[in-house]
């Protein structure tokens, strides 16, 4: 799963990985908790692609204020989930992240593990629910089985797509599972790495720089 991340990217450099021209205004945070508001990329009008703020715990207008808000969506079910088939073909969005946290449960005691690459930015493959007048729009994470070097701390990770792919990603026109399968494309892999942490990642009123320092 995803449940905390991690964004000390700053506005520009996210916005060039995307072809943006404006680069918005990003504070760097290191505990990022669900139920909060946090940038997320998608299509816009005539090509283009915008970057917003939206609460992280989807719950698409059309279902109500009593549904549940989900954090993550499951990549091996999410085309054909009656909750998340419809934002799977019309509102498919990118996540910017500098790294993500597990917890390794051990001996009744759970580790975090900060897992990262070494490059500056990532972004996570997410759908949202488009800000309306009664809303202010949401989005969960995709997630998908965890990575062989990564699969001892989780059985789960988000899918970190490949750079290259974003555009492709985020492009309306591709709708059924197949035809995003056909364009898009994960990260390597072997590119991340993971490392324990300090256990004040724990409380999301932690933020700061420290949290992601190897503690092994």
């Amino acid at each position: 799963m995803c449940g905390r991340y991690v964004l000390k990217a700053s506005g520009t450099e996210i916005a060039q990985a995307l072809g943006i021209s404006q680069a918005p205004e990003v504070t760097p945070s290191f505990n990022i908790p669900p139920g909060t508001s946090q940038w997320v990329a998608h299509a816009a009008g005539e090509g283009g692609v915008v970057l917003e703020q939206l609460g992280w715990g989807y719950r698409p207008v059309w279902a109500g204020q009593d549904a549940p808000q989900p954090i993550n969506a499951r990549a091996e079910k999410v085309a054909a989930s009656p909750f998340f088939r419809d934002a799977f073909a019309r509102y498919r969005c990118v996540v910017p992240a500098t790294g993500w946290y597990e917890w390794l449960k051990h001996d009744g005691a759970k580790t975090p593990y900060y897992v990262t690459t070494a490059q500056p930015l990532m972004f996570f493959a997410g759908l949202y629910d488009p800000p309306r007048e009664d809303s202010a729009g949401s989005f969960a994470i995709i997630t998908q089985p965890a990575a062989p070097g990564i699969a001892h701390i989780h059985p789960r990770m988000p899918v970190v797509l490949d750079q290259s792919c974003l555009q492709d990603w985020l492009d309306p026109a591709n709708q059924t599972r197949d035809e995003v399968k056909a364009v898009t494309r994960a990260l390597d892999p072997a590119q991340l790495n993971a490392w324990p942490v300090d256990t004040r990642v724990n409380k999301p009123a932690n933020d700061d720089a420290e949290l992601i320092a190897s503690q092994g």
